[in-house]
């Protein structure tokens, strides 16, 4: 191979010189330090490096390791990447100058031999290549071949098609200059000569060691990332530049923020006193249509503490969403948590200083649990599945519960909708606390609230597996929940009571796991160790060789199409849980 070498001079001829490239293998390590000491530098590639893996023709590239700390055996090496390249080495042999300076005004050229004058490192005698381990400076090189331009030699030492790199970040190290013990160890075990001396030596101290400061021995690694993330950190587009304020810093305004929402407050449920007026009213609040406004203040007239849903149920007319939301803002407030969460409270009113208002109390269920992974279908696709536009008014009565249906256009539900008599019978007997628990059961005392919660819960369950019972069925129906069943279940725990406890769900709902329980049983298929009988007049088993007991199990194909959902250790746990508690649905509603 042949390559032309031009170096740009005046005087030099046109024709570039041609130079012959061996087929020599050549191989390019790229240090990630500035190699100031060249014995130093080979030194941080282990005590026995072996090069020539790189160099021998293998299958699969060979990383090669490198310690930062090559004196301490239990620091943590990185290792090399493998590129592939298409560079020529070439060795360029450049005159030595002199260490005199010219005369002041001269521009002639460095003349005669030339040796290194630095007494901390070489003598005048030492006779050495100028870039190695920094002794001279690319620069200066570079003026000696301006001055010298026919007296420099240039050869083509080989075509270097493979380079080992270091991109990859380095694992976190472990200072064990402060730790005897793994001293001893690196001291005796991880040196490479002399192993069988070292082992010898190696000595463990009697006892159990109780004193503190413990030494714990460092994981073989801290973290599995080696490739450093991209962030691409870039400024806001929707952020602007407003100018100065007043005290001079620059004032930037996002754009895109939620500052044309925030009329309203959202304030956290043991936040006093409670807001009297909205936060602003600016010229977007100054559009609402009026015939809005006029059917929100007739129904806080109404009654001052609505719920999302209930107070859209009552608005009749199509409005945007967004109109809705700074509309129901202007009305009224909002608890980020406690008894009152979510509800619009009318501005003025503080329902946390008047047992009245326990009515308004509100109830938040997880209606649903979608499985991850148990559908393809995009999270987006069911989250618009799952949300209705305030606009649409299909269902007016959608957040009245009535314990026989309910509607899954909302998760929230407040005491005064609440038509079921037997959840009324549990509000109707409750005792009234003397002060508001600002962060869950609010005038109700806990044993109630958790009854209520519970029993709400277990019929929506039922409901939906169309498993709840009327009490005129005679004679009642295998796995279905009825209301005397729940009642039973509930009379275990006090009313009065007002430690923390939580009711179960799955006493609630056994009658559907045994059932379920009873036709997985059904179906149990037979041991292998036992052989197949066919059914005689004196014999008890069924014409296919399974045992006619009452324990076995419904075909879930034909006779049941969701006994699967309750198996156990699948979707029964995920429907049930172990207990009743409020489900996290903040600003579910928005």
């Amino acid at each position: 191979m042949k390559i032309r070498l031009n170096i740009p001079d005046a005087d030099a001829s046109r024709s570039a010189p041609t130079f012959e490239v061996p087929e020599r293998k050549v191989v390019a390590v790229d240090h990630p330090c500035i190699v100031v000491n060249l014995e130093k530098g080979l030194r941080s590639f282990g005590p026995r490096p072996n090069f020539r893996k790189l160099v021998d023709d293998l299958h699969e590239p060979q990383a090669l390791p490198l310690w930062f700390r090559p004196d301490n055996p239990a620091s943590k090496p990185i290792l090399s990447h493998h590129a592939a390249t298409n560079n020529i080495l070439l060795k360029i042999t450049v005159p030595r100058r002199t260490g005199r300076k010219r005369k002041r005004g001269s521009d002639e050229p460095f003349s005669g031999e030339y040796d290194i004058l630095d007494s901390t490192t070489l003598n005048s005698q030492t006779s050495t290549v100028s870039s190695v381990s920094r002794h001279d400076r690319p620069r200066a090189i570079l003026r000696s071949l301006q001055d010298n331009p026919d007296q420099y030699e240039v050869e083509a030492v080989g075509m270097v098609r493979d380079s080992h790199r270091y991109r990859g970040l380095a694992d976190f190290q472990f200072a064990n200059t402060d730790a005897p013990f793994l001293q001893n160890v690196a001291e005796h075990l991880l040196p490479l000569d002399c192993m069988i001396q070292k082992l010898r030596q190696f000595k463990l101290g009697e006892g159990i060691a109780t004193s503190p400061g413990l030494e714990i021995v460092p994981p073989p690694h801290f973290t599995d990332k080696v490739i450093g993330f991209n962030y691409n950190y870039e400024q806001n587009p929707g952020i602007i530049d407003q100018g100065l304020d007043e005290e001079g810093e620059t004032r930037l305004v996002n754009r895109q923020g939620r500052n044309k929402f925030s009329y309203g407050h959202f304030i956290h449920h043991d936040a006093f006193p409670a807001p009297s007026r909205p936060a602003r009213i600016d010229g977007e609040a100054q559009k609402i249509p009026e015939s809005l406004m006029q059917q929100l203040h007739d129904a806080m007239g109404k009654r001052p503490i609505w719920t999302r849903r209930a107070i859209v149920n009552q608005v009749r007319g199509n409005y945007t969403e967004s109109v809705l939301k700074i509309a129901l803002q202007i009305m009224g407030y909002q608890f980020r948590g406690g008894p009152f969460r979510d509800a619009i409270v009318k501005y003025g009113i503080d329902p946390r200083q008047d047992p009245k208002y326990r009515q308004y109390q509100t109830l938040s269920f997880k209606l649903a649990k979608n499985l991850v992974g148990a559908t393809k279908v995009p999270w987006q696709t069911i989250r618009r599945g799952q949300v209705r536009s305030y606009s649409k008014n299909d269902d007016p009565t959608s957040h009245i519960w009535d314990g026989e249906s309910y509607s899954t256009d909302g998760k929230l539900w407040q005491i005064c909708d609440i038509t079921d008599p037997f959840i009324l019978d549990i509000i109707t007997n409750a005792p009234v606390r003397s002060e508001c628990d600002l962060s869950e059961s609010g005038w109700f005392l806990r044993g109630t609230w958790q009854k209520i919660k519970a029993a709400m819960k277990a019929k929506m369950i039922a409901i939906t597996k169309d498993r709840l019972g009327t009490e005129g069925d005679d004679p009642p129906k295998e796995g279905y929940i009825y209301n005397s069943f729940i009642a039973n279940r509930l009379a275990m725990y006090p009313d009065d009571s007002d430690k923390p406890f939580t009711v179960s769900l799955e006493g609630l709902l056994r009658p559907l796991q045994d059932v379920e329980s009873s036709r997985r049983r059904r179906r149990a298929p037979p041991r292998k160790d036992q052989a197949t009988t066919r059914a005689t007049p004196d014999d008890s088993a069924d014409p296919e060789g399974d045992q006619g007991d009452e324990t076995a199990q419904w075909d879930l194909d034909g006779g049941n199409e969701d006994a699967e959902a309750f198996s156990p250790g699948r979707g029964w746990d995920n429907m049930v849980g172990s207990d009743v508690e409020d489900d996290d649905v903040m600003g579910e509603e928005d």
